[in-house]
């Protein structure tokens, strides 16, 4: 394990601080071909986001397993401010997992991560994309029963008419 991704997973923020003023990798992956940023988003270190983001860590990385970027491990982990910092950094909010083709919406609504999939939604998150079982945010809403999401949906779209 890199000294930085340890650093990240005890959310040492200042050990982080230091590595990144030394000019550790941001971009690094360790040795199970994680990188920082989907890690430090999955936890939710927030400050640790921040300061890989300013230092410009690469915000197409993706996890090993799911090849799911940092919005998407924020969003299944219900890492609200997290998920802020990565949308405010431009990532790319619609993008698709390879395998289910979930978007960072579609994980947040199966996790039922009311609060994370508003974000999601008042920034503009693609309500038509279709997972690769072929639904749409609003259909995997209905169908995991998640009620709060489903209204948060149906409001927005009510307000694009």
């Amino acid at each position: 394990m890199t000294a930085l991704m340890e650093a990240i997973n005890k959310n040492a923020i200042d050990t982080v601080r230091n590595l990144i003023r030394q000019r550790a990798n941001v971009n690094e992956l360790d040795t199970n071909q994680d990188a920082p940023l989907v890690i430090a988003a999955y936890k939710g270190h927030v400050e640790i986001v921040k300061m890989l983001l300013e230092a410009g860590a690469d915000v197409t990385a993706v996890d090993p397993e799911m090849k799911a970027t940092a919005l998407h491990a924020a969003t299944y982990a219900g890492r609200t401010e997290a998920a802020k910092l990565l949308i405010a950094c431009k990532i790319d909010i619609d993008k698709q997992g390879p395998y289910n083709g979930y978007t960072a919406l579609h994980d947040a609504i199966w996790q039922n991560n009311i609060e994370t999939a508003k974000v999601l939604i008042e920034a503009g998150a693609n309500l038509e994309i279709k997972s690769k079982e072929g639904q749409t945010a609003l259909e995997l809403a209905k169908a995991r029963r998640r009620k709060e999401i489903v209204a948060l949906i149906e409001q927005r779209t009510a307000s694009e008419r």
